[in-house]
């Protein structure tokens, strides 16, 4: 019996949210969840994984070329659509119980070689595919889908004191009178006698 070639990294994930998505669907039955609710969820589940297909081919076949950042243009900013969604960490996993043995096929993918070096090739782009999937999940990502750390501020070189103008500087304070030497007391006498005479 041959033996099934391994399935590269882009092939797990698909089938992963491919059975993610049929478990969203199945909750239709019975009403256990809203039309309108499954076609959010199950749209939102296909979009992350095409955009992963789609960036994974390019790194595949060597066109990927990360994207310079030029900054926000403050002009002309374009308004963010709403997301009708759930925010909350792990949203999902109420909604549909059975996700959670996704949740652990996906812990293992994000744990294998291969997929962390497909990660690592474009980190950025990666993760904006990556962290929505496991927040949904309640999956803590692994630390290269983490976010970078700001980079902090070099700190401000002191700035010398201002030269206060003689106009506003404060009045010293009076300096303490002078204090006058006190009188030497008079110089005795010559021949005066400080004792009892001598004996002859």
């Amino acid at each position: 019996m041959p033996i099934a070639p391994p399935r590269s990294p882009p092939e797990c994930l698909a089938t992963i949210l491919r059975w993610l998505a049929c478990a969203v669907a199945a909750r239709s039955a019975g009403g256990r969840l809203a039309g309108p609710v499954i076609v959010l969820v199950t749209g939102r589940i296909r979009d992350l994984g095409q955009r992963f297909a789609r960036l994974a081919a390019r790194l595949g076949a060597g066109t990927y070329k990360p994207r310079r950042h030029h900054g926000r243009n403050s002009g002309d900013p374009r308004p963010r659509r709403r997301n009708p969604l759930p925010h909350q960490f792990g949203w999902l996993l109420p909604l549909v119980p059975e996700a959670v043995a996704y949740r652990s096929q996906l812990e293992f993918l994000l744990r294998d070689p291969a997929m962390l070096a497909l990660i690592a090739a474009a980190p950025a782009p990666m993760a904006r595919v990556l962290r929505p999937l496991c927040w949904m999940l309640r999956l803590t990502p692994p630390p290269i889908l983490a976010p970078p750390r700001p980079a902090t501020a070099p700190p401000r070189p002191a700035t010398p004191p201002r030269a206060v103008p003689l106009s506003l500087a404060p009045n010293p304070r009076p300096a303490p009178p002078a204090q006058q030497a006190r009188p030497a007391p008079p110089a005795s006498p010559v021949g005066r006698a400080c004792g009892p005479p001598c004996p002859a």
